[in-house]
């Protein structure tokens, strides 16, 4: 009996932790500095994302996300919204728009662009790093 209490006790202790271990990094819990910062996603061939993550009373209330040339330019929106390309235009103003609502760069990538979703979320990411 003594035995068995003791392993049960161990599998409830050891439940605890993983559900305290596997607990969400919920930005509920995180109050940022005010102001503006500036994050960039991971420098590729052909450019990469960046993000302005402005932070009013603590909380995330405008983020603007921007595709950059490798030189470091914007990319002209109106030349991705058609053919072969995704919306860049329209999928930029609604991943902003989630991670604005849920106050958190952990938001799902939107399917047709998910390479410059997750450039975005890293630069949101990093943006947020500096505003704690």
């Amino acid at each position: 009996m003594q035995k068995n209490r003791f392993f049960l006790t161990l599998l409830v202790l050891m439940l605890a932790m993983f559900l305290v271990a596997c607990g969400s990094d919920s930005s509920d819990d995180v109050t940022y500095k005010d102001g503006t910062y500036y994050g960039e996603g991971e420098h590729r061939e052909h450019g990469y994302e960046a993000a302005e993550v402005t932070i009013e009373d603590g909380k995330i209330t405008n983020i603007v996300l921007k595709r950059m040339t490798a030189d470091g330019q914007e990319v002209n929106y109106d030349e991705w919204t058609g053919g072969d390309r995704p919306n860049l235009k329209q999928i930029r103003e609604d991943l902003a728009k989630e991670m604005i609502e849920k106050q958190s760069y952990d938001v799902d990538a939107i399917a047709t662009a998910t390479q410059s979703c997750e450039g975005w979320k890293d630069a949101v990411k990093n943006a947020l790093a500096q505003a704690r």
